[in-house]
């Protein structure tokens, strides 16, 4: 009677230990869900639920791919298109570079509606349609660099909302439109560099409140508007390097309150007039920065902008406040034109100004009183400027556009100004004082017979 019951409970015992193996085996392999097995070529794993059918040569998107899947790797294939019936799956990351895809059709992703990851890099992307990323509303970051993309639809980021890592770098770009990120709230990191970028317009950032690292290196960017980072308040780091500037609007820098990081070496620096609002700049600045070594004009050649003096900006005129490319224009007075033009000193290689700690712009006199040697601390060998005595600087007021008709540069070859003419225009030829005379003549005879 005992051995029955000994025997009874060993095989329960068994049976429930066969039992609780091939529940675990069909947990692993079958999963509930009435999930199908595993895409031919591809391998699965579980927890998170992966399929990896990399570098199998397939020119397609498998079939089969277990709906619930959480990543899907299929990079390094031989796929061509992407197109609206192409994903029957959800996944939170997708790995696509390394294929050969040309065309993605609007709507190719619309059925990824949790996707936070796409990788799309290093594919030849020859017609990317606008509305391609349409449905990705959750997509975290994406990654479109090496994919010889020459322009972008202006639709083509619209309503992604969460995107934070948006990597372009080393395409074909050569014209960025306006509005093409205003999307892009939550975007922080945007990759550009490495493309053939020679503008930055007034509206090419817009939207991009949260950024926080432009790298827009290694393009061929020669102009950036004064309002073209207006919104990028948040910007911590800003690469321009390697690129064709020759000049940067003060303005602009001004709207990134934020910066910490700036890099703008290997440009061809202009530091003349042109430079005075840049390097106003770079006085408040409190930044990490890279060298800014000058082009222009030959004097500066050489030297970093940034330490530059306050006495090689005294001649600029002031900066226009209504100039789109942050250029200047003339605003002298015809007194500052003349005080300037008599008293101009002496260039001198040796001469180095010590500014002062003002916060106040100093490089134009106001009254006789507030002359540059007020300003400045001068060594023994430096030259300062000559001092202008207030009687002398009265006494000429109002007849100094008589000695200066233009300041410096600005008199073109062989100017004559009609305001200003020369004795020879004025003189009284002949034929003038016969004309004069019979005048004379014609008013005296009306004037006695009436």
């Amino acid at each position: 009677m005992g051995t029955r019951c000994t025997v009874r409970r060993s095989s329960a015992r068994n049976f429930k230990g066969g039992l609780s193996l091939w529940l675990i085996l069909w947990l692993v392999v079958v999963k509930p869900g009435g999930v199908s097995a595993c895409p031919r070529l591809c391998v699965c794993y579980p927890t998170p639920m992966t399929v990896s059918c990399q570098s199998q040569n397939i020119t397609i998107v498998p079939s089969g791919v277990p709906y619930d899947s959480q990543r899907v790797f299929l990079q390094n294939n031989r796929i061509t298109e992407l197109r609206a019936d192409s994903f029957g799956f959800e996944t939170q990351v997708l790995w696509l570079y390394g294929n050969n895809i040309t065309w993605v059709e609007a709507g190719a992703f619309s059925n990824l509606r949790v996707l936070e990851e796409l990788d799309m890099g290093d594919n030849p992307l020859q017609r990317l349609e606008g509305g391609a990323f349409r449905g990705l509303e959750k997509l975290q970051s994406l990654h479109m660099h090496r994919c010889k993309l020459a322009t972008l639809p202006h639709d083509l980021f619209h309503k992604l909302y969460s995107l934070q890592f948006l990597y372009l770098q080393e395409n074909q770009l050569h014209f960025l439109q306006d509005d093409l990120f205003s999307d892009l709230v939550n975007l922080t990191h945007l990759f550009l560099h490495g493309n053939r970028i020679r503008a930055l317009s007034e509206n090419v950032f817009r939207g991009l409140v949260n950024l926080d690292r432009l790298l827009l290196h290694d393009n061929r960017v020669r102009q950036v508007n004064r309002r073209a980072f207006r919104d990028l308040g948040r910007l911590t780091i800003l690469y321009l390097f390697n690129n064709s500037l020759a000049e940067l609007p003060g303005q602009a820098m001004t709207d990134t309150q934020g910066i910490q990081f700036l890099r703008l070496n290997d440009n061809p620096w202009s530091c003349g007039c042109e430079a005075l609002p840049l390097w106003e700049w770079f006085r408040k600045a409190r930044i990490s920065s890279s060298e800014l070594v000058c082009t222009s004009p030959s004097q500066r050649r050489g030297q970093d902008l940034r330490f530059l003096r306050e006495m090689d900006f005294a001649l600029c005129p002031l900066p226009d406040p209504g100039s789109l490319a942050g250029t200047t224009t003339t605003t002298f007075s015809t007194k500052t034109r003349w005080w300037f033009s008599k008293h101009k000193p002496a260039s001198s290689s040796k001469a180095s100004y010590k500014k002062s700690i003002e916060g106040k712009p100093h490089y134009l006199p106001k009254t006789p009183s507030e002359t540059f040697s007020s300003k400045y601390e001068l060594s023994e060998d430096e030259v300062a400027l000559p001092k202008l005595d207030q009687e002398e600087y009265w006494a000429n007021y109002g007849n100094e556009d008589a000695s200066i008709p233009c300041f410096d540069l600005e008199c073109p070859p062989g100017y004559n100004n009609p305001a200003f003419p020369s004795s020879s225009s004025l003189a009284i030829t002949p034929s003038l004082l016969r004309l004069l005379s019979l005048s004379i003549v014609t008013f005296s005879i009306h004037f006695l017979f009436g």
